[in-house]
């Protein structure tokens, strides 16, 4: 038998309870009750989505710490620090 990975876990969680390779956590509770309960809260039938658009309303004016989203890579020693060669640094 192999050492569970969470030894000591809060109180009501459910850690562990599907076994170590478990990738769905507390998903695991919901079934088909739990679903039908669901289809019955719908009252109108309308869809809408829930994410806001990165460029909206523009600029940071709702927080000034937000800013665009921004690709790159991350630099270290002047290389991009992907697939980075540590032996390039230190021999």
């Amino acid at each position: 038998m192999t050492t569970p990975r969470w030894t000591q876990r809060p109180a009501g969680s459910t850690w562990g309870d599907w076994g170590p390779d478990d990738q769905r956590g507390r998903l695991n509770l919901i079934g088909p009750e739990q679903v039908r309960k669901g289809v019955a809260e719908v009252k109108l039938g309308k869809t809408f989505c829930l994410s806001l658009p990165l460029d909206l309303p523009g600029g940071n004016v709702l927080s000034p710490v937000r800013f665009p989203p921004v690709l790159r890579p991350v630099i270290r020693n002047d290389a991009a620090y992907y697939n980075y060669e540590w032996r390039d640094l230190d021999p």
